[in-house]
């Protein structure tokens, strides 16, 4: 731990600090005991502005972009309709049908982070937006000239911003743009030259962004840092019915859209959006079906809106229900996602009638804390879900299985997303389905540019998932993939591997599978028979395969790269033929 603390005018340590200290402790020793305390504190910085969000340990590790030649850019966070977007996402790619089911004006909402383990305030960090933001939020910019200047990992993530103006530019999206520069410091440290840079980068923002885009620059420091960790995004909802139906662990009723708005907004006004962790469609709705909503509330035409909407269903695990309001312990809005969104945007756009916030609105509200039963609810609430995602496949019996086999070994799967984070398990020990999807995508089918490129593209769809998680498979092989692609992961980390290729990002899933290829001796990279052969495969890792397998990596990608200038470092990783590649160089070791 930093000895870096806020002080009074007397020398010692304001109650704020030391409060925030202990926090900051407990977050590094649990969740990231491996790292630095300077990278430890990164994400515990992100985790406290991002904390209504509630991502994953994966997800916030695929933000954390710092680094050389990061431009001052230590996260980066896109999120459509409060869902956040990852490089494969559909909605990247112009025409896909994905994006035409995009309502018009949907929020895009963009968060970088610059965090400072440290107890006072640089101009520097302002400097460094002030010179790279241009050319990061270039939606023309060529990702192969960017990395000439920046980190390949920096330009990919920020990259997933300009695919998206350049994708969603028709929809004309709502943008909101923040940054977070975040120290220990005090904010009333924060020197008028500091202060006006931060201004002058908020209006730089405003002439690279779209118009209207609402833009705001901050300095976070001891006390507002003190006041996000303390807060509590989970806090119960409270909603008010006019008509209610009472059963045995449920209830039925008609509430009002104001009273139904003021349930699934925060203090501010946004959504909450972690009340839709477990819903399954996301935001990818049928597009006229909203349309076809938003047309009703910005009409009166006598008919109530509950006749014409199918409701909303929500699980809790917990509700006291005196008369008609409810206070729901956990919720979380299994079906309805749709029709919450677009209520909550006809009404802030001032485009709803004023008639229609009296209008009813059917609420399910089902009480339980078992996670089989939420299953069901869930899988059954949705079954007119026309793409199948991971939030759905978590209720199948495989993902059960593995969860309690993994248990059992030490693992934590969270087939329901922050579930064994919310019991504090430790992040080192937690598993995503996503995690150990892109592990058996690379060690199964061995391709790691698939991994890397479009995991979650393959996890959507029916026939993907099968092939990564097949019904006759070995279930002791999901534990083999999950100790070797960590092995790999901590190799990667060490100051070794990072002298020899410092790509974390692009080269964790390739040297898992050259790991393989060298260890077996695979002659016929084209099948890995990872079912069969992962009996042959233990832990600890050994290092000299690991790091012939990043040294032959960094090898072919240089070659590869001689040769095809015009690709950039992402695109060359997610590229089949690179993979080709380096799979003939590791077969001739």
């Amino acid at each position: 731990m930093s000895s870096s603390v806020e002080r009074t005018t007397t020398g010692s340590r304001s109650s704020n600090s030391i409060v925030l200290d202990a926090a900051f402790r407990e977050f590094h020793e649990v969740e990231y005991p491996e790292l630095a305390a300077d990278d430890a504190f990164e994400r515990f910085a992100t985790v406290q502005v991002l904390k209504p969000r509630d991502l994953s340990s994966d997800e916030l590790a695929a933000g954390i972009v710092d680094g050389e030649r990061d431009g001052g850019v230590d996260g980066f966070f896109v999120f459509l309709n409060g869902v956040l977007l990852s490089p494969d996402d559909p909605l990247l790619v112009p025409g896909q049908s994905a994006v035409r089911q995009v309502g018009v004006r949907p929020d895009l909402e963009i968060v970088l982070i610059q965090a400072k383990n440290s107890d006072h305030w640089e101009e520097l960090a302002w400097q460094k937006l002030q010179s790279s933001l241009p050319s990061l939020l270039d939606i023309d910019a060529d990702d192969a000239a960017l990395e000439d200047r920046f980190r390949p990992a920096v330009v990919e993530q920020t990259g997933i911003f300009r695919r998206a103006l350049n994708a969603l530019g028709a929809r004309f999206p709502n943008v909101t743009f923040r940054i977070a520069y975040i120290t220990r410091a005090p904010e009333e440290n924060v020197t008028i030259t500091i202060d006006a840079l931060r201004l002058e980068v908020e209006e730089l923002l405003r002439g690279l962004l779209t118009t209207g885009a609402r833009v705001t620059a901050e300095h976070i420091g001891v006390s507002k840092l003190y006041a996000l960790a303390g807060a509590d995004p989970s806090e119960p909802g409270v909603l008010v019915f006019r008509d209610l139906v009472r059963e045995r662990d449920s209830f039925v009723g008609v509430t009002t859209i104001k009273d139904y708005l003021a349930f699934v907004r925060d203090k501010d006004g946004g959504l909450r959006e972690e009340l839709f962790d477990s819903n399954v469609r996301d935001y990818e709705g049928d597009n006229s079906v909203n349309e076809a909503i938003a047309e009703t509330l910005e009409s009166a035409d006598g008919a109530e809106f509950w006749w014409l909407n199918n409701g909303v269903t929500i699980l809790g695990d917990h509700v006291d229900s005196p008369q008609k309001t409810l206070t729901i312990s956990r919720p979380l809005i299994v079906n309805g996602l749709q029709t919450t969104h677009v209520l909550h945007r006809v009404e802030r756009d001032k485009r709803m009638h004023r008639s229609r916030l009296d209008d009813g609105l059917i609420v399910r509200v089902i009480v339980s804390s078992e996670e089989d039963v939420r299953d069901r609810i869930i899988a059954g609430t949705n079954r007119q879900t026309s793409v199948p995602g991971p939030a759905l496949y978590a209720t199948q019996p495989l993902q059960h299985d593995i969860e309690r086999f993994l248990h059992a070994k030490g693992w934590y799967y969270e087939r329901r997303k922050n579930r064994y984070k919310n019991l504090g398990k430790p992040a080192k020990r937690r598993v995503t389905i996503g995690f150990l999807a892109q592990a058996m995508i690379t060690l199964s089918l061995g391709r790691p540019d698939e991994a890397r490129a479009r995991p979650s593209s393959l996890l959507s769809r029916l026939e993907g998932y099968a092939t990564i998680f097949p019904a006759d498979g070995e279930i002791e092989a999901y534990l083999t993939a999950i100790e070797l692609q960590r092995g790999v992961d901590e190799y990667l980390s060490s100051e070794e591997a990072k002298k020899i290729l410092d790509e974390f990002t692009n080269t964790r899933f390739y040297v898992a599978a050259g790991y393989v290829i060298l260890q077996l001796r695979l002659s016929d990279t084209s099948k890995f028979r990872f079912q069969q052969t992962h009996t042959r495969l233990s832990v600890p890792l050994k290092t000299p395969s690991l790091r012939r397998a990043l040294i032959t990596l960094a090898e072919v990608a240089d070659l590869y790269q001689a040769s095809n200038l015009k690709v950039s470092r992402d695109a060359m990783f997610k590229s089949g033929d690179f993979r080709a590649q380096y799979f003939a160089a590791l077969a001739k070791k």
